[in-house]
């Protein structure tokens, strides 16, 4: 799937929640209000976690997100993890994902 079919996915599933999108790193970045909470990249969404929802991503072998173009610094951003295939195809459960994704708070 490419980011754009990805990125129109998403804003159909999550409309209710009013998500907002825009270019971002050569991919999108996705907001609920405010609160960036992920980015869709490598034809994968990618969502913000913190030490409580981490486990979930990582209990399913989901790995962190490694910009590829990162100019210097550490490749991997290992707060975004990327959002298993079961998950965006379960709106209920992605639409709980992308909330608690959105309340994370930056560590």
């Amino acid at each position: 799937m490419t980011d754009a079919e990805l990125r129109d996915q998403l804003l159909a599933a999550l409309e209710p929640l009013g998500l907002r999108v825009r270019a971002m790193f050569g991919g999108y970045g996705l907001w609920l209000g405010d609160r960036y909470f992920g980015i869709i990249n490598g034809g994968h969404a990618w969502f913000r976690t913190d030490a409580a929802s981490r486990p979930d991503y990582l209990d399913r072998g989901m790995p962190a997100f490694q910009p590829p173009n990162r100019p210097r610094g550490p490749k991997t951003v290992d707060r975004n993890f990327r959002v298993p295939d079961e998950i965006l195809a379960d709106a209920s459960q992605l639409t709980a994902w992308a909330l608690r994704a959105a309340a994370c708070e930056r560590e």
